[in-house]
């Protein structure tokens, strides 16, 4: 399949997929090493780094920061951080450019909030719709320890920072992401010494910083939690150490999902390498999910398997895993077309500040293939309809997982192209072609 792909692209129904499908590494553990990496004095060695541009950015931005980024191999790097300190620590050169990442925006606001060199300021920029995402809770935190921000009342991005060191005290509250915890927790330890985090109120997607804090146990940093729900005090030792030996990123759990997905809705069965239901990736939990819709899975020693279409409604907390509701989407559908099933996922609430507002851009597709679909603030009902083909091709808003989501419920439905099929390289740009290696049948439009 080209590299340059036409204007609309799709999965369709045809043969089953089957077999060993190769999916990105981790993009959540590979920016957290990244940005640890370039944090901490030494040498970091990283393999099996996704190629998405997610990944590229964060690379690029802690070159900006003053990092010694090489490449050795096309999925291997070495850093040689810039760690904090007298006339040390991050600079930005002329700026950080965070790209569309909400986690390299965050990470990076807050290392070099506490991390950047001297107290001149420097800007963090981002890109497409990120721009129009906030993170208020992390920007107030920051700015009650003592950090400038320009503007004053900066609660999004380009923002202009003037660092100040480590803090005494940082008080986190009401975070809209767990992202702003990450983000506070990997500044702060990458100075000597303890600190704490104080958290006031709950944590969006909590698996997330379970994935943190098992990344910064690479580095040498434990972290002990203190207290409990709404009131959460998390103390830090730093200084963060290179690790001895390379950390190899594992298969990344999302796009996992959606493969193992394809194998379900195609009647066919998907095993990806590498991955474990013992993985601190939350999304790994795709395999429990998939059973509640009566498909199959497998923990083997070489990875998970799915097989089995989805014969069964049903109704999933995905409170802790939110950007599964893109794939399970896909699987309910195929259920409400197979069994007249409805199915409702909850848990949702942050999906409308991602990169498209993602449930009500699932309820569209949903819809125009003949669905019902109803969307609230944080949850989605999936109800049987009358199966057709959609007028056009479906838009999933420059996001890459609602890419996905379309190209899934065109195995379940013909005549479904997704617009845009490129966005897909946000986080896995071989997407399309690992699945018409699988089998899949692709469906081209040109423009």
């Amino acid at each position: 399949m080209a590299d340059v792909l036409p204007a609309a692209l799709g999965l369709r129904p045809g043969g089953p997929i089957r077999g060993a499908i190769a999916v990105p590494g981790s993009k959540s553990i590979a920016q957290r090493a990244i940005v640890l990496a370039a944090l901490c004095a030494g040498r970091t060695r990283l393999a099996g780094l996704p190629d998405g541009s997610d990944v590229q950015s964060a690379l690029t931005l802690v070159a900006a920061a003053g990092a010694r980024v090489e490449s050795l191999a096309p999925a291997a790097c070495a850093i040689e951080g810039r760690p904090p300190g007298p006339h040390r620590g991050w600079r930005a050169d002329p700026a950080l450019d965070a790209g569309e990442s909400g986690t390299l925006a965050r990470l990076s606001t807050a290392a070099f909030a506490f991390c950047g060199q001297g107290s001149s300021a420097g800007e963090v920029r981002v890109s497409g719709t990120l721009a129009r995402r906030s993170s208020p809770a992390l920007f107030a935190a920051l700015r009650a320890a003592g950090v400038r921000t320009d503007p004053a009342d900066a609660v999004r991005w380009p923002v202009r920072i003037t660092p100040i060191g480590p803090p005494s005290d940082v008080v986190l509250v009401d975070p809209v992401s767990s992202q702003e915890v990450t983000a506070l927790l990997v500044a702060l330890s990458s100075w000597p010494d303890a600190y704490e985090l104080t958290l006031r109120g709950a944590i969006p997607s909590r698996p997330y910083l379970a994935l943190t804090l098992g990344v910064l146990e690479h580095f040498g940093v434990r972290v002990d939690l203190r207290g409990s729900h709404p009131d959460e005090r998390f103390a830090i030792r730093g200084p963060l150490r290179a690790p001895e030996d390379p950390i190899v990123v594992e298969p990344d759990a999302s796009a996992a999902a959606v493969a193992l997905a394809a194998g379900c809705l195609s009647g066919g069965a998907v095993t990806v390498r590498g991955l474990s239901r013992a993985s601190l990736q939350g999304d790994v939990r795709i395999v429990d999910h998939l059973e509640a819709f009566g498909c199959v899975t497998e923990e083997r020693d070489e990875g998970l398997l799915a097989r089995g279409v989805p014969d069964r409604g049903a109704e999933v907390d995905l409170t802790g895993e939110p950007d599964l509701a893109p794939v399970l989407a896909a699987i309910a559908a195929r259920a409400a077309f197979e069994a007249g099933a409805s199915s409702r996922l909850t848990g949702l609430g942050t999906l409308p500040g991602k990169e498209s507002s993602r449930i009500d851009v699932l309820a569209e597709g949903l819809r125009a293939v003949g669905l019902a679909a109803e969307a609230s603030a944080d949850a989605l009902a999936i109800g049987p309809g009358s199966r057709r083909a959609p007028a056009g091709p479906l838009d999933p808003r420059g996001d890459h997982r609602m890419a996905f989501a379309f190209a899934l419920l065109g195995l379940s439905c013909d005549g479904v192209l997704v617009h845009d099929p490129q966005c897909v390289a946000k986080s896995w740009p071989g997407f399309w072609r690992a699945l018409a290696r699988a089998g899949a049948s692709i469906e081209r439009v040109e423009p």
